[in-house]
């Protein structure tokens, strides 16, 4: 008789995302029952509105699933720590973010620095909203350090130290690439693409899933693997994100043109303005990056750029990608059941590619 193939375990990505939630839940109830509580009520109320507000906590989640790639043992107090510092560092790229790009709303909420205005004085309400929102974004950070300090004991402390550190870093290098980016005509696909290395690929799949691996006991050979795995992943996750700005589906809308309206040379922009004739490339050069565009100038952007066949260059790459990045995971020294919830993960960073 022949022994029966064990069932690959199918990992619980929502069981993963709710403990999480627990977590950050429990931490920032110990903050308002702290000696600061009376004197933050209202940063807590903000942050709490906007951790609410339907993120996926897919860092939280690649974190876990480094973990569960090790060995899949039972999540411990340690990685989901790790997990809630993942967020709530998230929490304060995003806060930042949308003040630098005078984001109006996420996910159909407020931005933090609008939400805060409502509680400053009538006169400068827009200031205190502003600076509000710096101050939020400090007090994320700081939390994030408090919550990812520590963790791990022996060699893996150090090498837990270590990538945070580096994913620290390489957030802020990748927003500063962003910023030098903006209005910058000569920006080209390789020039989106190390922004999106720096801003993207390192800190929500790569870093995630190392740290939560090396809080395991990772060798080089799965940190090394996660990495791989990363980068095809994450370059797919923004330039699917950047698509959506400029393309209008009716099954999946698109965003407000936040993107056009803010100059962001993306992958696509920068694939547009490649393939335009000239008179086409002058036109678009005119509109991306007004932030008063309207309605009818923000389809005449997105018309061009649809004529130039970009968007479907883009498409191409992030199918590619998205296959790169799962034939990397079936060779990848990973758990079965940590291979399971990555694949599905995969499709949830980029939803819908699976069928292009």
């Amino acid at each position: 008789m022949t022994a029966s193939t064990p069932a690959v375990q199918q990992y619980d990505v929502l069981e993963t995302r709710d403990a999480v939630n627990a977590v950050l839940d429990d931490f920032l109830a110990g903050k308002a029952g702290g000696p600061d509580g009376p004197l933050i009520g209202t940063p807590l109320a903000v942050l709490r509105h906007f951790l609410d507000g339907g993120g996926k906590r897919v860092r939280p989640l690649y974190c876990c699933l480094g973990w569960s790639s090790v060995g899949n043992e039972p999540l411990n107090s340690e990685v989901l720590r790790a997990a809630a510092g993942l967020e709530l560092f998230h929490t304060f790229a995003l806060v930042h973010d949308d003040l630098i790009d005078g984001s109006d709303s996420r996910h159909d909420r407020p931005t933090a620095h609008h939400a805060f205005a409502a509680h400053g004085p009538s006169h400068r309400a827009e200031w205190f909203g502003e600076s509000s929102a710096v101050l939020l974004g400090d007090l994320c950070e700081v939390w994030s350090a408090e919550l990812l300090g520590d963790l791990g004991g022996g060699p893996a402390q150090a090498v837990v130290r270590e990538t945070v550190d580096r994913m620290r870093c390489e957030l802020v290098i990748g927003q500063y690439l962003d910023l030098l980016a903006s209005g910058d005509d000569s920006h080209s696909v390789e020039d989106a693409l190390r922004v999106i290395h720096y801003k993207t690929t390192k800190y929500t799949v790569e870093r995630p899933l190392q740290i939560g691996a090396a809080l395991a006991g990772a060798g080089p050979d799965v940190l090394d693997a996660c990495a791989a795995y990363a980068r095809p992943l994450g370059e797919a996750f923004q330039m699917y994100d950047d698509l959506e700005d400029v393309v209008v589906d009716a099954a999946r809308p698109g965003t407000s043109g936040s993107d056009v309206r803010e100059g962001k040379r993306t992958a696509v922009l920068a694939l547009a303005l490649q393939h335009a004739r000239p008179a086409e490339a002058e036109r678009l050069r005119e509109l991306v990056g007004d932030p008063a565009l309207g309605e009818e100038e923000l389809a005449e952007a997105r018309a061009l750029i649809a004529a130039t066949g970009a968007p479907d260059l883009v498409r191409a790459m992030v199918v590619e990608r998205r296959l790169e990045a799962l034939s990397i995971l079936e060779s990848a020294p990973f758990h079965p059941a940590a291979k399971d919830g990555l694949k599905r993960l995969t499709d949830l960073a980029v939803p819908g590619v699976a069928g292009w």
